[in-house]
């Protein structure tokens, strides 16, 4: 399987995590990104490595054909990636001006982190033999 096609696996992985309770952390707003509202996560760079420790650079551009969008709603506990891609959060919390988002299903599990000032994105998916660093940048539609 190539690595693009894993990758867009596992984005799509990403939008379709298993649905739990949201544990929201953390006291008053901080910024437009703190989750009160929902916003739209682009996916700008993604860093693909196994466990050897063999890292590939991807970047998003119009020849791929992997998930470019995160629409993410955390009052409606959702992240979707597509028209048929939804995924319900596991956890949201709010540390140190970022907005935290957490989840996992299928062996594999994730973070992201949005800056709640500037949108600023950056997640990881996780699982037993490669890792995937996801940058970008969001904003509110």
């Amino acid at each position: 399987m190539s690595a693009m096609l894993r990758m867009s696996i596992v984005l799509a992985a990403l939008a379709l995590l298993a649905a739990t309770p949201v544990l929201i952390g953390g006291a008053g707003a901080a910024g437009p990104y703190d989750g009160t509202r929902p916003f739209l996560c682009a996916v700008a760079t993604v860093m693909e490595c196994d466990d050897s420790g063999k890292c590939e650079r991807h970047l998003n551009d119009d020849t791929s054909h992997t998930v470019t969008f995160l629409r993410i709603d955390v009052g409606a506990k959702t992240v979707t990636a597509g028209p048929n891609r939804t995924a319900s959060l596991k956890a949201v919390s709010s540390i140190d001006g970022q907005l935290i988002l957490q989840g996992g299903e299928n062996g594999r599990g994730w973070s992201a982190t949005i800056e709640e000032e500037t949108g600023r994105m950056a997640a990881a998916i996780v699982d037993s033999d490669h890792t995937f660093s996801i940058f970008g940048g969001c904003t509110i539609p």
